[in-house]
C-alpha cells in the first residue's frame, strides 16, 4: 500500500561492510543511485541511507574520525567485531560504517513504501543481512528488495541468509517493475538512466564516471560478463554531462572510472569524452580503481589521458606467462607491457604513477610463475600490485576452486575473501604468499 504522503516514498540503503581490512578506493553505490534517479525523475520521493557515511558525526565521535585523502579516498569508521561462527583467522575482523543504532534512528525518520538494499562482494553479505534486519525491525510490513553483485551471483544464498523479500538480478528494470506492480506502486518511466541521483554528500569528494557497460572478454576468473551479459559501448556526451553536473553542483574535482573495459572502442568513447573535458578546460583529476586493458592503450589515448588530468594508470597485466593467458583470458601478447610503458612515458606519465596488477593464488597456480611476473613488471621500472585471487561464484574457475579448496565456498561466502588464501597448496603456500608480498613491497620501495 502507498503511504499517506502525496508521492510514493523510496528508501535506498547502502549497507555497512564486515571485513578484515577496508579502504575506500572510490567505493560508491553507483548502481543504487542510478535506480534512485530513475525513481526520482518518475515522481517518487527518494531517500538515501548511507551505512558507509564517513562524515556521520555521532559515529565519528564514538569511533574516531577516519583519515581521508584529498582525492576522495580514505578510511571508514571501524569497530572490531567477533569472527562469525565457524570462521577462523588470526586477523581482526571489523564492521565498517555508521553505528547500528544510528542507522536505525535514521531509518525511523523515513517511513518508506519500499526499501532497496544494494550489495557488493559476496563476502560482504553480513552487512547486507544487517541492513535487511534493521529495515524489518523498523518496518516489518514494508517490502525489502536486494540487488547488486552478491545478490546477482548468489541469489539463493542471499534470499535464505539475509531475510530479504525479493532478490533482483539479471534484467533489473523489468524485475523491479513486476515487484512494484505487486504493491500497486507506479512504474518508473523508460529505462534506468546512465547518470546517478545527484547527492552532495556522495559526490562532493569524488564522482564516478562510467562510459561502457560490461566487458567483451570472458576471463575465467572474472564475473564481469555474468553481471552484464553483453558489452555496450558508451556515450561520451552523456558521460560528460554527468561529470559537468557533479562539477557544477558540488564543485567535484576528483573522478574515478568504473568501467571494466574503459579503452575498448576508444575512438568512440573515452577519446571523445576526454576531448570534451579538454575543450571546456575543466580542472579535474581522473583515477582508475579498475585496471585498463593493455592492448587498447595507444599513443593518442595515452596523450589525451595525460592532458585531461589522469593522476595514475593501472594496467591489467595479470601474468607474464603466455600459458596463463592462453588458459584464462587470451588478452594480449607477451611483450605488450613494454610497449605500453613506453607509450605512457612518452605521453608524460612518470613510472611511479603507473601500476601493473599481477594475479596470484589461482587454483594450482605456482608461486614461481607469480614471482617471475612480478620481476618482469619491476624490470620496466613501474609499480607492481599483487592482486590475490578470490573465488567468484559462477565463473569458469568456480568449479575448480570448489574442487580444490578446503573451505565450503558454496555454503559460506566469507571464504571467498582472499584473506583466507582459499587456494593454497604445496606449490603455493602461505609462506610463498608472504614472500611475494614482501618482494612487491621491496621492489616498489626502490622506485
Amino acid at each position: 500500500m502507498i503511504s499517506k504522503s502525496t508521492k510514493p516514498r523510496l528508501l535506498l540503503f547502502q549497507p555497512p561492510i564486515y571485513e578484515f581490512a577496508l579502504f575506500d578506493l572510490f567505493l560508491k553505490p553507483y548502481g543504487l543511485l542510478r535506480l534512485g534517479r530513475w525513481f526520482a525523475e518518475s515522481g517518487y520521493d527518494v531517500f538515501f541511507l548511507n551505512g558507509l557515511d564517513y562524515n556521520e558525526s555521532e559515529t565519528n565521535r564514538i569511533l574516531g574520525t577516519p583519515r581521508r585523502m584529498p582525492d576522495g579516498t580514505g578510511k571508514f569508521p571501524r569497530m572490531r567485531t567477533p569472527l562469525p561462527f565457524g570462521v577462523e583467522s588470526e586477523r581482526y575482523f571489523g564492521r565498517y560504517g555508521v553505528l547500528p543504532e544510528i542507522l536505525k534512528s535514521k531509518l525511523q525518520a523515513v517511513n518508506p513504501d519500499m526499501i532497496f538494499i544494494t550489495s557488493g562482494m559476496t563476502y560482504w553479505y553480513k552487512g547486507v543481512a544487517e541492513a535487511v534486519k534493521l529495515s524489518k525491525e523498523v518496518y516489518p510490513d514494508i517490502p525489502v528488495i536486494t540487488g547488486g553483485i552478491y545478490a546477482s551471483l548468489m541469489p539463493e544464498h542471499c534470499r535464505v541468509n539475509t531475510g530479504t523479500n525479493y532478490v533482483v538480478s539479471g534484467n533489473t528494470a523489468s524485475d523491479i517493475k513486476t515487484i512494484l506492480s505487486d504493491f500497486s506502486l507506479p512504474e518508473p518511466n523508460g529505462g534506468i538512466p546512465l547518470a546517478p541521483l545527484m547527492l552532495k554528500e556522495v559526490w562532493e569528494d569524488a564522482g564516478i564516471i562510467r562510459l561502457n557497460e560490461g566487458c567483451p572478454f570472458h576471463c575465467d576468473y572474472c564475473a564481469s560478463d555474468l553481471l552484464c551479459s553483453s558489452f555496450i559501448g558508451g556515450n561520451a556526451e552523456i558521460a560528460f554531462e554527468s561529470l559537468v553536473e557533479m562539477y557544477g553542483r558540488f564543485n567535484t574535482r576528483n573522478f574515478a572510472f568504473y568501467d571494466d573495459a574503459l579503452l575498448v572502442n576508444s575512438s568512440r568513447s573515452i577519446n571523445p569524452f576526454l576531448e570534451l573535458v579538454l575543450k571546456k578546460e575543466l580542472p579535474v583529476k581522473f583515477y582508475l580503481p579498475n585496471a585498463v586493458h593493455l592492448q587498447f592503450l595507444d599513443k593518442e589515448t595515452a596523450s589525451l589521458m595525460k592532458k585531461a588530468g589522469f593522476e595514475e594508470i593501472r594496467l591489467g597485466y595479470e601474468s607474464s606467462s603466455s600459458v596463463f593467458h592462453n588458459n584464462y583470458d587470451d588478452k594480449f601478447p607477451y611483450d605488450d607491457l613494454h610497449r605500453v610503458v613506453g607509450i605512457l612515458e612518452r605521453a608524460g606519465f612518470s613510472k611511479n604513477r603507473i601500476t601493473a596488477y599481477i594475479l596470484g593464488g589461482l587454483p594450482e597456480q605456482s608461486w614461481m610463475e607469480v614471482e617471475k611476473s612480478i620481476k618482469t613488471v619491476a624490470s620496466t621500472g613501474i609499480r607492481v600490485s599483487l592482486a590475490e585471487y578470490s573465488p567468484v561464484p559462477r565463473t569458469k574457475l568456480w568449479g575448480k576452486s570448489m574442487e580444490l579448496c578446503p573451505f565450503p565456498l558454496d555454503k559460506e561466502p566469507l571464504y571467498h575473501n582472499n584473506t583466507f588464501f582459499p587456494m593454497k597448496w604445496e606449490g603455493y603456500t602461505l609462506e610463498n604468499m608472504k614472500y611475494l608480498k614482501n618482494l612487491v613491497q621491496d621492489l616498489n620501495r626502490n622506485l
